[in-house]
């Protein structure tokens, strides 16, 4: 029952790390509000 904890722990981790390297690649978490301000402005 540990290990099988353990493995799941780490994969859960290895996932999400790779979550968060695949959405900073992408530019997923970028602000991009300055975009936007020109059309608020109405």
């Amino acid at each position: 029952m540990n290990k099988k904890l353990l493995k799941l722990s780490i994969g859960l981790g290895v996932l999400a790390i790779s979550a968060l390297i695949v959405g900073k690649k992408t530019g997923f978490f970028e602000d991009d509000s300055h975009l936007y301000d020109e059309y608020e402005s109405i």
